[in-house]
């Protein structure tokens, strides 16, 4: 045999077999590459979907975060804004009782002295009963005192007669 591989193939029967069975190795070997950089591209477009997923999860897991911090906070917030007005309503009533307390008892006291001064001032006038205006003129003035003294009183407006 002297010559080229490719006369020895034709002048051998199986040459031609031989021939396309090279051509389809060739043909094969194209195709499982293009088939592994198919699978090597598909490959990587997952991986990177895969890797974009991820950074999507991981930016809502945080803005939820964040957004579950400020809510907490927020109720926080609220929390004690309403402890804060339990209490000025505590105290508001609470100094409301009071000041109703001594308004009652300034009332009280002032209308026990009227009875007593009114008492004194009948023992007073029995030996002068012939003075009905200076009687008068005296039960005017006290009545003048206790209507300041009620105009005086919170939330009080007693009208005066003649006051319209």
């Amino acid at each position: 045999m002297t010559g080229r591989a490719e006369e020895g193939l034709g002048a051998h029967p199986f040459g031609e077999i031989a021939k396309a069975t090279v051509a389809a190795q060739e043909r094969s070997l194209e195709l499982a590459q293009a088939w592994s950089d198919s699978l090597l591209e598909l490959v990587t477009d997952q991986a990177e979907g895969g890797r974009v997923a991820l950074e999507a999860l991981t930016s809502t897991l945080a803005a939820t975060e964040r957004a579950l911090a400020s809510q907490e906070e927020a109720n926080r917030a609220l929390r004690q804004s309403l402890e804060a007005y339990r209490e000025v309503i505590e105290r508001a009533s609470t100094t409301q009782e009071r000041s109703t307390q001594l308004v009652q008892a300034a009332l009280e006291s002032f209308a026990a002295t009227t009875q007593a001064q009114l008492e004194l001032t009948r023992a007073f006038l029995v030996p002068l009963g012939r003075q009905p205006e200076a009687f008068s003129s005296l039960v005017q003035g006290w009545n003048d005192a206790f209507m300041r003294l009620l105009e005086a009183a919170p939330g009080a407006q007693p009208r005066r007669p003649g006051q319209e």
